[in-house]
């Protein structure tokens, strides 16, 4: 693990494989581990850095509010600490508004951005769905039952049909504790101030945006709504998947983020 500093963040990061650059950039309440089931494979192609967002993980847990800016200058240090002047930029959910906002603020440093289950602007459902989000974080002490909450939000129901939620959450928690519920909060008050849609027509670099048909947090009309506003996006759906294709169906979710 290598550390980037952004003022007194320090964000934890480490880097995989040969080739262009690839940074991948979480989502709320995600960590590094998000990526193992397709990282290997992508790093057989790109370098990828991988990095936990201030407030997860191991990077630092902030003690004040923040603004979507700051985590688009963390992600700007990770690179720079990387050696990345340019990369491909992948970013999940929160991470997919952190990377547009990359990719409008710094465009020469951005090779291809590709989008995965994230928005342009939310509407009256995604403010349903994350004030429910917050109230679970806020209330929820327990961490297996509020991340099993996570989980169900986020899978899909082909997934749920197939697979058993509480040997998922186990499996999820193996991976590392999650981060104190008041930073997780904060993390969900940057989400709701994430707008570009009347901005992203401007975005010149190769874009792809990627959704699962089965989201149930940012569902495949704001993907829609998202690639629609981009000249050239191209739309990649998956079918049959929730909110974390990299999880629920790797090797079509590496097949998305490989193509030419």
């Amino acid at each position: 693990m290598s550390v980037a500093r952004n003022g007194t963040i320090e964000l934890a990061y480490d880097v995989a494989g040969d080739g262009p650059n690839l940074l991948l950039i979480p989502g709320v309440a995600s960590t590094r581990p998000i990526w193992n089931l397709v990282r290997p494979v992508l790093a057989r192609r790109f370098r990828t850095i991988a990095f936990d967002l201030r407030d997860s993980g191991e990077s630092t847990i902030a003690s004040a509010a923040y603004a979507l800016t700051d985590l688009v200058a963390d992600a700007t240090a990770v690179m720079d600490a990387a050696g990345a002047d340019r990369a491909h930029v992948l970013g999940h959910s929160l991470g997919g508004a952190i990377a547009q906002e990359l990719a409008l603020a710094f465009p020469g440093r951005v090779e291809e951005l590709t989008l995965v289950s994230t928005w342009a602007r939310g509407d009256l459902y995604t403010k349903n769905v994350v004030t429910l989000l917050q109230s679970l974080t806020a209330n929820t002490p327990d961490d297996f039952s509020f991340l099993a909450a996570l989980l169900y939000v986020g899978a899909g129901t082909t997934t749920l049909r197939d697979n058993d939620l509480t040997i998922m959450t186990a499996a999820a928690l193996a991976l590392g504790s999650l981060a104190p519920r008041a930073a997780i909060a904060r993390q969900w008050d940057v989400a709701k101030t994430a707008d570009t849609l009347d901005r992203i027509a401007s975005l010149a670099m190769p874009v792809r945006v990627i959704w699962g048909t089965e989201d149930k947090l940012i569902p495949p009309w704001l993907g829609a709504q998202l690639a629609q506003a981009i000249p050239a996006a191209r739309t990649m759906p998956i079918e049959g998947c929730g909110h974390l294709p990299m999880v629920a169906a790797p090797e079509r979710f590496v097949h998305c983020v490989a193509q030419a």
